[in-house]
This record gives structure tokens, sequence and C-alpha cells, in this order.
């Protein structure tokens, strides 16, 4: 089937002023219909440009077929349409070349109105590639007809960058979801920055193997996990944020990282072995004292779901460098479940944690998902090789109070609360001597996301981030 694209009615945008919610112009705009509402065959048949000032439905499942590429002019503005579950699919061989600018983003958004907006409003945005993981071509998760996978690192899916995806997100079954967005062995060749994901139903972002990299990502206020890397995910990532709402968490345990070299624990190569450098990460724990765990003490607001800032599994060989992490009911779980070796990939350097700061947990180690059993914290489990694995003295790894890292407001639903103060630790520090951080990386001084000195008006998020798109009007 062919492409839909119907007029509806003239619209005009909305007067913003040059803020953080800003991105619209007073312009005349169509309202067009992408897609039929099925599920089934819909595609895109030839190379397509969606026009700014348009806004777009997204009704159904629409497929961007292989030889096909589907352009984005900036500002363009898409809604997911709720009953049809609205998700796009860029199938392998096909290409999305959606490069936004800082003044004018591609938004990816729920069609709800403001204010009854919810996280699985629509599906989400999903790539594959031809890249190599370590289960083969295999069909993507969510329900979607496409398959991923291939022998090609260097394959190009096409461009993202200054996007926004919002309140996407559908499980349709246990461990069978749509994301915010997804990418399934999509590889180097595919340029990927200035992404933000907003009150995902699932993760934000998840990557099914593949070798693209990625700068300046935000996970704000999803469901489920962050960060979430499979099937021998191995790219490289730096500047990425993490803030989590305290009262939402999933039924699968939120993390800010889960990892897994594939769902089996098998000890197959390609390893899920993605770098990550430059990393915030902000949990839903105010202050440890206050935490309600899943026996209810203490009355506290936070979701009993939030699980750990870094949950690492079933053999992978992930990595973190110079970040900070922070505000979780568990800093960090490496585990040997499944019969895996995840332990032993830490102690020989092939999983990496090194130069960060933790801080704000309840309970800083696990060896084990903490709450597997109903429990709460097991207490015969002291993460004692997680503790002497962090504080190894060759990590450079160190615990802090939260206070001591000098973050601004905590209250605030914001970048601000994100940024380290005057006179912070993390504005110096940062190694980038591992081998593993010999190329693809900014060498900044700092530790985490942002530099000494940056304000909510001047950091890598400024201007085309948005941190209300439950009350923006587009």
């Amino acid at each position: 089937m062919g492409i839909m694209l119907v007029a509806g009615a003239i619209s005009f945008g909305v007067s913003c002023s040059d803020d953080e919610n800003n991105n619209v112009d007073v312009v005349e705009s169509e309202k067009l219909d992408l897609g039929d509402g099925s599920k089934e065959n819909f595609e895109i048949g030839s190379d397509m440009t969606l026009k700014y000032p348009n806004t777009y439905n997204l009704k159904g499942f629409v497929y961007v077929p292989s030889g096909v590429t589907l352009t984005i002019e900036p500002g363009v503005i898409i809604k997911g349409e709720k009953s049809t579950q609205g998700t796009l699919i860029v199938e392998r061989g096909g290409k999305i070349m959606a490069q936004g600018t800082k003044e004018r983003p591609i938004v990816f958004t729920s069609a709800q109105a403001p204010g009854s907006r919810k996280p699985g409003d629509w599906g989400g945005l999903i790539l594959l590639g031809k890249a190599p993981n370590n289960m083969g071509e295999q069909t993507i998760e969510g329900g979607v007809r496409s398959n991923h996978g291939g022998t090609d690192p260097n394959d190009n899916s096409g461009v993202l960058s200054y996007v926004r995806v919002e309140f996407a997100g559908i499980e349709y079954s246990t461990d069978n979801e749509i994301n915010g967005i997804t990418f399934g062995s999509v590889g180097s060749g595919t340029k990927v920055d200035h992404l933000q994901v907003s009150c995902s139903g699932d993760d934000s972002f998840e990557w099914f193997g593949g070798t693209v990299n990625a700068k300046y990502l935000v996970a704000y206020h999803g469901w489920d996990d962050d960060f979430d890397t499979d099937n021998g995910f191995s790219g490289k990532i730096q500047f990425a944020l993490g803030m989590r709402d305290p009262q939402t968490g999933d039924k699968s345990a939120s993390n800010g990282f889960e990892s897994d070299n594939n769902a089996n624990g098998s000890a197959t190569a390609p390893y899920t072995g993605a770098v990550f450098a430059s990393v915030s990460l902000f949990g839903p724990v105010a202050s440890p004292d206050s935490y309600t765990d899943r026996a209810g003490v203490n009355g506290s607001t936070v979701d009993a779901r939030f699980q750990a800032a870094l949950h690492l599994r079933r053999n992978t060989q992930l990595s973190l460098f110079n970040s900070v992490i922070t505000a979780f009911p568990v800093g960090i779980i490496i585990e040997n479940d499944k019969g895996s070796t995840t332990q032993q990939w830490a102690t020989e350097g092939k999983l990496e944690i090194a130069n960060c700061y933790l801080a704000g947990m309840v309970k800083n180690f696990q060896h084990a998902q903490y709450w597997r059993d109903n429990s709460v914290f097991n207490p015969d489990d002291d993460g004692a090789f997680v503790d002497t694995y962090f504080t190894r003295s060759a990590g450079g790894n160190r615990i802090a109070a939260m206070a001591d890292l000098k973050f601004g407001d905590p209250t605030s639903p914001s970048v601000a609360a994100a940024l380290p103060g005057a006179g912070s630790p993390l504005a110096s520090g940062a190694d980038w001597s591992s081998a593993k951080l010999s190329s693809g990386f900014d060498r900044v001084d700092y530790i985490g996301a942002f530099g000494p000195g940056e304000t909510a008006a001047d950091n890598w998020t400024s201007g085309w981030c948005n941190f209300d798109p439950q009350n923006t009007v587009y």
C-alpha cells in the first residue's frame, strides 16, 4: 500500500517565547494524515519529505521500506494517534533524514490534548539496520513485521538530530514492547545526536545489537529503563542525561541502565560492549531516609518498582566512564544470573566502571535483582563483590554525599536540577586513559554530562529540549 497524506483544516502554530518550550513559530500550516490506521503493510512508496510548518497525524504502523528515504524538515510536528498506536518504522535499507535544529527541533508527540497526555499514547520511533548482533537476523519487538541484523557494521539508516519523542512506548506483552526510540542493529554510518525521549511507556532508549554511536541524549521521566542495551550493542555514547519521575516506575523494575548480552545470557559474540561516558543519571529517591520500599516503609511517594541505577547482568560487557549516578534504591547490581559470568567480565576489565561518582542511594551495591522474590533488600546479599569492584584503587571511583556534589534545585522539573554548581568536585578529574576511550569521545575535564559554570540557558539541552511536554500546545 502506498502513502496517504490527507489535508485537513487550516491551523496556526503557537507563539511561544524563546525558551525551552519554544520551537513553534506563528505560521500557516496544514494538518495531514500519515498512514491509514492499519498495522499490516502500510508503506511509504517512494522518497518523501514532511514539510514545515505542517503537522502530521501518525496513524497506525507506517513503514519506510528498503530503498525509500523519508526526509523530515526542521520544525515539523508528528502526532501519534492513540487509537491506532501510531508508530514509524524505518526498515533495513530504508532511511530517515530527520535533521532538526536547536531553534526548530523535530517533535514526535502525543495527539492527545495538553493535560491529558500519558506514557504509551502512541507507539514510537523504530530504526532497523544491517549491522551485526549476537542473535542473527531477528524480528524487532513490538508487533511490527520488520527484521533487523546483518554483516555491515557501517550501515547507514540516515540521520536523527535535534529530535524529541514524547509520550510514546507501548508494552504489547512481557518483553515485547515498543520503546520511545528503538535501534535494531543500526550501523555506525547513521548520525544520531541531540535526542530527547520524554514520558515513555517503556524504555526511553533501547539498542538491540548494532554499532551506532550517539551524543547528547536525554531520557526524561520514562517508565522503565533510561538506557537499555542488548544483543551485542557496541556503540559509543557520550553526554547523556537521565531524570526520573518518582511516582512512575515500571512493573518490570525500572533502572537507569539495564544491560544484557542477550535474553538468554549466553556467552555469544559480538558481546554487548557499549561504552558510555559523561553521563549524569538522577533517580527518584530524594532522600534515602524517606524511601518507601516494597514493604511500604516510611510513607514516601517514590514508586516501589524502581530498582537500580546500573543493572548489569547476563554476560554484558558494557562500560561506563567519567559519570555521576545518583538517587536510586540500589546503586549498582552486577549479576551472574542465568549462568552468566558478568562478575568475571568485571574482574577481567571487559566490563568496566571507572572514574565515576555514586551518591544518594538507599543501598549502594547488590549482587542480584533486589526484589526478584517479592522481597525488599535481601539481607544475605551484602553486595560485597560489587563493593570491592567499584572501590578498587585502579578504578578511581568515588562514593559521595549528594550535598557534596552541589547540584542545582532538586525540586526543579528541568535541567537546572542536574547542573553542578560552584565548588562541585565534578568540575574536574575526568580520566580518558582507558583504551576503550581512545576514539569517538570529546575529552572534557568534567565528570558527568555538564561542565562547571553552565546554566539552564547555555548548556547543550538549551533551546531544543522540553521539560514540560504535558502542557505544551502543539
